[in-house]
């Protein structure tokens, strides 16, 4: 399903996503990751998506709603995410961060490769 962790080399916390994830689930790895953003003091998260398969409605609504307002208060403000190769879960993920994108308080960009996603992230 999932795992967070905090990457001390990175200074970020490093989040993934696998498989088709319930609403529930979905929550549980964003908060955790939050929860880790507030007690590592980072500004940075890096999302690995690359197993993820279609982002439920309920769960992209959550996200623009609900968690980047708090992810912002709570300082995020770089994010790389590891894009899936599957054409329908990479619009999936990068559909629920269009909101974000146009609000402009976190930058987001997308990789295909873990070492372009860490060396981007460690250049901000």
């Amino acid at each position: 399903m999932s795992a967070n962790q905090v990457d001390k080399e990175l200074k970020a916390v490093v989040a993934t996503y696998e498989g088709f994830l319930k609403h529930t689930e979905f929550r549980e790895i964003a908060e955790g990751s939050l929860a880790l953003i507030q007690q590592s003091g980072y500004s940075k998260i890096l999302v690995d998506t690359r197993q993820t398969r279609i982002i439920q409605k309920e769960s992209q609504q959550w996200i623009d709603r609900d968690w980047f307002p708090r992810a912002t208060k709570a300082g995020v403000r770089h994010m790389a995410f590891l894009t899936p190769a599957d054409y329908f879960g990479k619009v999936s993920v990068e559909a629920t961060n269009q909101p974000a994108i146009r609000k402009g308080d976190i930058t987001i960009q997308y990789f295909t490769n873990m070492a372009s996603a860490r060396r981007w992230l460690q250049a901000q």
